[in-house]
């Protein structure tokens, strides 16, 4: 008997594990562009797993990427919508500018700011501190340097959480080894906004033309991707900082 006939056979039928169908589909919060949530594993940015995101410089247009999924959580209706919670920044290399932000629907008084020391260690304790406390829906962290080890901790705390990890990464860490969900970075070229996947939990790496989902001025990017930076400068470049605050009510 040929082993395709053996393992759908009346004999074996239904005492045979077959992993692809008892896998388990990962909670995710849509990135609110087409091409990228047909591209996704369940349609969106994984929650519970780390997201990697290489830039060679900031202000290319990556905090708009992440602008949608931003607004959702501050807003409370994609995870968790009836504790809302922080959605943290840690270490941003600017001061994120509210009225850019409140503008693209984005609950400012959501967000938590958090400036640790420039010690590389200091950061990544912070960092998984507040991924730990269980206060925030979302993180988002600019490293740095970060070794294999730490980056499994941010992991196995982003799993206990079940919240949204994004963590800004120099292109040089593209080499480094390293546990996250997914692995990304977002690129301009002959007229298209590109985001290049080098690895995903769930799919192939690849690259997506994000272009046609972005098209139009409520998305905040035209064709060739110059609308995305000069909205990051508008996102970011403020010096004034924001007071702690408590707790987002």
């Amino acid at each position: 008997m040929e082993f395709d006939e053996l393992l759908f056979s009346d004999e074996l039928r239904g005492r045979i594990w077959r992993g692809k169908a008892l896998r388990l589909a990962r909670p995710t919060i849509p990135t609110g562009f087409a091409a990228l949530d047909g591209y996704l594993p369940g349609g969106g940015w994984p929650l519970g797993g780390l997201i990697e995101v290489f830039v060679e410089h900031y202000g290319i247009g990556e905090l708009t990427l992440l602008i949608p999924a931003l607004a959702a959580l501050t807003r409370g209706d994609a995870h968790q919508p009836s504790a809302r919670k922080w959605v943290a920044w840690i270490a941003p290399p600017f001061v994120p500018y509210a009225p850019a932000l409140q503008q693209r629907g984005v609950g400012v008084d959501g967000l938590l700011l958090v400036q640790p020391s420039t010690s590389r260690r200091e950061c990544l304790w912070t960092v998984e501190q507040v991924i730990r406390s269980g206060s925030s829906s979302g993180v988002l962290a600019w490293l740095s340097a970060a070794d294999h080890v730490a980056l499994r901790r941010l992991q196995l705390a982003a799993e206990e959480q079940n919240c949204w990890i994004v963590l800004f990464r120099p292109v040089a860490a593209r080499r480094e080894r390293s546990p996250a969900a997914l692995r990304i970075g977002l690129e301009h070229e002959a007229g298209a906004t590109l985001v290049r996947i080098d690895q995903c939990r769930g799919a192939h790496p690849g690259v997506v033309d994000i272009t046609g989902s972005l098209a139009g001025p409520e998305r905040g990017f035209d064709d060739d991707g110059c609308a995305a930076r000069e909205l990051d400068s508008k996102l970011a470049a403020r010096p004034e900082r924001d007071a702690s605050r408590g707790a987002p009510g």
